[in-house]
């Protein structure tokens, strides 16, 4: 089954203060089916972590409870994903939680002022251009717990291949469950090759150049349901970018289905535009 989840990214805080040492390495030879069938975290087969490492991060929020994940764009802007946001002509409904380890608490809670959903986001007959744009009612107070993410350019995902990414948030513990993990957790995901993310999900959904693959070839570790819209993040060109924002997959660290992200590098356009003009 198709199925769109809420995930988020690694982000990078600043070299003085975390490095790339921090983060964990994948490891394929060792993840075992046992392993597979007891995730460590709402990010499957994740690792807990602090806002600290990941500034760029926020929780979205609906009717004060945890939606989605979202990435900082600027002090007012945030880049998420369409389909968290069906009732997106209703931003009263909506605000962001910035700056803190729990979605529940912490940081500074801003609503949203205003919602642009991608005009070619069609589902149920399509999940392409899965993205949007958020406008905070107030400007976000940038400190070392929140920061922007530069997005990643087609340039930059010219050296991708094999590529190690970082996808974090507060979503669901195993496949299906709809609790949310009450402190932000992490997990390292492999960059996959288009030709072999579509020959994997053939028949299932159409994989599109505004899409891009990650996981981890024995499956174990992925984004699951609460971590759609956060960021996916790596070190590309020698500094650490956006390159997706968590879109869906085909259950969560499954074996051989990798999960779906929106390709930023492809709507880096539209969002500059979005964000200029909302």
């Amino acid at each position: 089954m198709v199925n769109y989840a809420c995930k988020f990214i690694i982000l990078h805080l600043l070299n003085s203060l975390v490095s790339t040492s921090s983060f964990p390495t994948i490891n394929d030879t060792t993840n075992t089916t046992a392993q597979r069938n007891k995730p460590d975290g709402r990010i499957v087969g994740g690792t807990e972590a602090y806002i600290y490492q990941f500034p760029y991060q926020v929780s979205i929020q609906q009717e004060g409870a945890h939606r989605c994940g979202g990435a900082v764009y600027s002090q007012t802007i945030i880049v998420s994903a369409a389909h968290c946001f069906e009732l997106w002509d209703m931003p009263e409904l909506y605000a962001v939680r910035a700056g803190s380890t729990e979605h529940a608490s912490g940081g500074v809670y801003l609503p949203v002022r205003r919602i642009i959903v991608h005009a070619q986001f069609k589902p149920p007959n399509g999940i392409d251009n899965d993205i949007a744009v958020l406008a905070l009612a107030y400007s976000l107070p940038f400190n070392i717990y929140i920061q922007p993410i530069p997005l990643a350019t087609r340039a930059d995902m010219t050296t991708a291949i094999q590529t190690v990414y970082y996808v974090s948030g507060w979503g669901a513990t195993v496949e299906g469950s709809r609790m949310k993990a009450p402190r932000l957790r992490f997990a390292a995901v492999r960059a996959v090759q288009q030709n072999a993310c579509k020959a994997a999900l053939a028949g299932i959904v159409s994989v599109t150049g505004g899409m891009l693959c990650a996981g981890v070839p024995g499956g174990g570790q992925d984004s699951c349901q609460g971590d759609s819209g956060g960021p996916l993040a790596g070190y590309l060109r020698g500094r650490l970018v956006l390159v997706g924002i968590v879109s869906f997959g085909v259950g969560c660290g499954r074996p051989n289905y990798p999960g779906i992200y929106t390709r930023v590098a492809e709507y880096v356009d539209w969002i500059d535009f979005a964000a200029s003009r909302i």
